[in-house]
């Protein structure tokens, strides 16, 4: 009883204060779970999606060497490690993006229940008659369900997580050609498609893959900028 009414004697200000800073305390560590979680299925599925690439690698090795010279077995094998590190690349962001949307949606519903308890009882007392405890949890939700809300629209999570899918999986795709070709080059190069041409095309193909891995708004952007870059006064 000492404690408590010791804790009672403290200022409403800074007993509200405190409250607040328990309540976003137990919101990151609930995001921060969250987290955790999604990244271990994220990592799981993408796994799985991946998961024959070092059985290529090997079987690359065992069947081009068959019928190819040694500096092209090691051109496509270099070729297909480069295709790696590009394709791990939009892996990692989509890690990053999907357990950051997923974390998010999952509060999202939890916050808004909150907020709606919220407005319910300011409703019911009315703004002049709610306590300051009320009136500042009200305006701390609010504000945290708006903000979980817009996030991942503002950075646009989901069109990123697309993106950087699509971009995985032709990478992945362009993985399995140079692998085919590995094995089939005898009956390709008797329908005139040589090594070198072959290579030609996945170079093609590779650099038609390389984007911007996040979305630019030239509008909010000087004009002045583009300007200098295009040579325009």
């Amino acid at each position: 009883m000492k404690l408590v009414d010791k804790i009672k004697s403290f200022p409403e200000w800074l007993l509200i204060t405190l409250s607040i800073l328990l309540i976003l305390i137990l919101v990151v560590i609930s995001f921060k779970t969250n987290l955790k979680k999604f990244e271990e299925l994220s990592k799981t599925y993408l796994t799985f999606l991946d998961k024959e690439y070092k059985e290529n690698i090997q079987l690359t090795k065992t069947a081009s060497s068959n019928f190819l010279k040694d500096d092209q077995v090691n051109i496509l094998l270099k070729k297909i490690s480069i295709i790696e590190v590009n394709k791990s690349l939009h892996i990692d962001l989509i890690q990053k993006l999907s357990k950051n949307k997923y974390a998010l949606f999952t509060m999202f519903p939890f916050m808004s229940a909150i907020t709606a308890i919220l407005v319910f009882l300011i409703i019911q007392q009315g703004w002049s008659s709610c306590n300051n405890y009320l009136k500042a949890y009200f305006i701390l939700f609010t504000t945290l369900t708006s903000l979980i809300g817009i996030y991942p629209e503002v950075y646009k999570q989901t069109d990123g997580i697309s993106k950087h899918t699509k971009s995985f999986l032709d990478y992945k795709n362009l993985q399995k050609t140079i692998f085919n070709y590995s094995i089939t080059a005898p009956i390709i190069e008797k329908d005139s498609i040589t090594f070198d041409r072959f290579l030609d095309n996945i170079n093609t193909q590779e650099r038609k893959l390389i984007t911007l891995i996040f979305d630019i708004e030239k509008k909010s952007l000087d004009k002045e900028i583009f300007n200098s870059v295009n040579g325009n006064k």
